[in-house]
């Protein structure tokens, strides 16, 4: 049975005699009994769908510094600061504490 969740909507319930083809097709109008089925929509859910809008409204990623990056690579001239890697990398474990 294929189902349409709406991540904004909780409690939403369907009749299966209000879409036909999710009902028995053999079945008699006297045998058909309406049921329902209830989704609930976690905070979780709508909160990854909040991230996916907010995720596509971003810049794309600026092709021209990626491509400055990639030659300075290529010809040896990019310089690492093993420093400021390190400063980053305490900085991200220290906020997970």
């Amino acid at each position: 049975m294929a189902m349409d969740i709406k991540p904004t909507q909780t409690g939403v319930t369907q009749s299966l005699t209000q879409k036909p083809l999710q009902a028995n097709a053999t079945a008699s109008s006297s045998n058909r009994a309406t049921r329902t089925d209830t989704v609930t929509v976690t905070t979780a859910a709508e909160d990854l769908k909040e991230m996916e809008k907010n995720l596509s409204s971003l810049a794309n990623a600026d092709e021209a510094r990626i491509s400055a990056v990639k030659e300075r690579i290529q010809n040896g001239a990019f310089q690492i600061d093993v420093a400021k890697i390190a400063e980053k990398l305490i900085e991200q474990e220290t906020d997970l504490l």
